[in-house]
């Protein structure tokens, strides 16, 4: 499977060579790109203070976990995980989803945006109450809580995105992959669809756009959110919560009180876990509170076993880059005609056990 992968990126080089020689040229700059870009990019999955914060947290569970006699290194890095092939897996899909898809290309619903829906209401708020003559000004308290909710309405939208992916089944055959990992590691987080952007954007959009038109109206000028060392104060603090070792075999938990409120890192990987006590459990990314409100949380009363990976199948089926692509939309196809020939209704797939 994979060898016809690097058959067709030959062949097509071959082709964009002949048609164009900085077409082959760019692919060392998107390499490079995919290798080293991820550090640098603050608003990334792993910028190089994101990996640092996790591995301070790392080394701080490693510490007092006195049950350990392994080193630290092989406490983050162990043999079994990384070299097992659902890792690998995890690192070639990164690598081509980046390739092929990181302009974009598959973005369809780009146009339907915050900044998009804000405007509109922002608009309508002026035609039914008239133009603001005298608009708040930027306050550092109505900045914070700005920060607050934009961040709370955000992760709305991907609760709401990350709840549909469970519920109807044509998404979830787009999302199982992301959950057909066997074992995680942080590159697990790039273990998505391409499809999954253009799902997610619009609820992401109608939430932020919901909470940014009124502020727009409210508000005069515009304004921006703290930094610490360039850095935003809202990304600083999701990496200082362990969002990197959200996809990792670090157990790390906030307790019964600030679980509600924060999702750490182990009640993600409950999320990831097939057993039946886990299932459907902790949607949100950052924010634990809209699974407290929506009746989806679940909060362990110690370390717990889980059992990673898609349950009732034989084998995986997503071993490969083309099959991590093909299989699920074939599956969502699949899916929507089953829908089509009976009655509408919200089927319960999102369950990680579940075959399609």
């Amino acid at each position: 499977m994979e060898t016809a992968i690097w058959e067709a990126i030959g062949t097509l080089d071959a082709w964009s060579h002949r048609i164009s020689p900085d077409l082959l040229a760019a692919l060392p700059r998107r390499v490079a790109e995919w290798t080293c870009g991820p550090l640098l990019d603050k608003g990334g999955r792993f910028p190089w203070w994101g990996l640092a914060s996790g591995l301070i947290l790392a080394a701080i569970v490693w510490w007092f976990d006195r049950r350990r006699r392994e080193g630290f290194f092989r406490f983050c890095f162990p043999s079994e995980i990384y070299r097992n092939p659902s890792t690998w897996v995890d690192l070639k899909l990164s690598f081509f989803n980046y390739l092929l898809f990181g302009g974009g290309a598959l973005n369809l619903t780009w146009r339907i945006n915050a900044a998009l829906l804000a405007s509109w209401i922002t608009a309508a708020l002026a035609a039914g109450f008239g133009p603001n003559e005298a608009p708040a000004a930027w306050t550092p308290i109505a900045i914070a809580l700005f920060m607050l909710a934009a961040s709370l309405a955000s992760d709305l939208g991907y609760f709401l995105f990350h709840w549909a992916s469970h519920m109807f089944p044509p998404l979830w055959a787009i999302h199982k992959l992301h959950h057909s990992a066997e074992c995680m590691t942080p590159l697990t987080a790039a273990r998505v669809h391409p499809l999954e952007r253009p799902i997610l954007g619009p609820f992401r959009a109608v939430t932020m756009g919901v909470l940014m038109g009124p502020a727009f109206y409210l508000y005069g000028g515009e304004t921006a959110f703290p930094t610490i060392l360039g850095i935003d104060l809202m990304a600083a603090f999701t990496f200082a919560t362990g969002h990197l070792l959200q996809h990792s075999h670090v157990w790390l938990y906030f307790g019964p009180v600030l679980g509600r409120i924060v999702v750490s890192p182990a009640q993600h990987q409950i999320h990831h876990s097939s057993l039946p006590r886990h299932l459907d459990k902790n949607f949100a990314e950052l924010w634990a509170v809209w699974d407290w409100l929506f009746g989806t949380l679940y909060l362990p009363k110690g370390r717990e076993t889980l059992k990673l990976g898609l349950a009732g199948y034989t084998r995986q089926p997503h071993d490969g880059v083309l099959k991590s692509w093909f299989a699920p939309v074939a599956d969502a196809a699949m899916a929507m005609v089953r829908l089509g020939r009976s009655k509408p209704r919200i089927e319960n797939r999102g369950r990680p056990n579940t075959g399609a």
